[in-house]
């Protein structure tokens, strides 16, 4: 009996295997303002952030605060968000959802601290991986023009490769 339901199973997972396209999924690509949800193709995707990184540049903030959540497939992720401070565009401080500071030259926060700055998220988000993700939505915040949410998922097929990014708090800090 119990080989007999084995077998049926397996005939059904083959079957849908033979049914199924070969061709791969099309990769698809949303930018999502803070305001009104807009569905863009790939092309569209890589004006939207240069278009938002220029606002950026062009307010030339460089001393700021902000929550930093890092959904991914990592260590770290119990110990979100981090709070990040930078100044002069460098990152001075960490500190996980506890209050304990995050050390900054751990290998198993370097992953996590490539989205420690501004800059290093825009860097990310205008690089291949990105420009090449499956599935991609960007949500940014419309008055300092900062990434507020990233949804990625590189591979649409693969498990284990997505990654969720939220800043959320920004704040500018005044010069000291």
């Amino acid at each position: 009996m119990r080989t007999t339901v084995l077998l049926t199973l397996l005939a059904l997972v083959l079957i849908s295997c033979i049914n199924s396209p070969a061709t791969p999924p099309t990769p698809t690509v949303m930018i999502v303002p803070t305001t009104t949800p807009t569905v863009a193709e790939s092309s569209d995707v890589t004006a939207e952030i240069a278009a938002n990184y220029q606002r950026w540049q062009a307010a030339d903030i460089r001393d700021y605060r902000f929550s930093l959540m890092v959904g991914c497939y990592c260590p770290m992720t119990a110990m979100m968000p981090f709070t990040v401070e930078v100044r002069d565009g460098n990152v001075v401080s960490v500190t996980d959802a506890n209050g304990v500071v995050v050390a900054t030259d751990d290998p198993d926060t370097g992953f996590v601290l490539t989205y420690a700055t501004i800059e290093g998220i825009y860097a990310e988000l205008m690089s291949a991986r990105f420009s090449e993700a499956d599935k991609l939505t960007i949500s940014f915040d419309p008055t300092y023009s900062v990434p507020a949410t990233v949804s990625a998922d590189f591979i649409e097929l693969a498990a284990d490769d997505e990654l969720y990014l939220g800043i959320s708090g920004f704040t500018v800090v005044a010069q000291k």
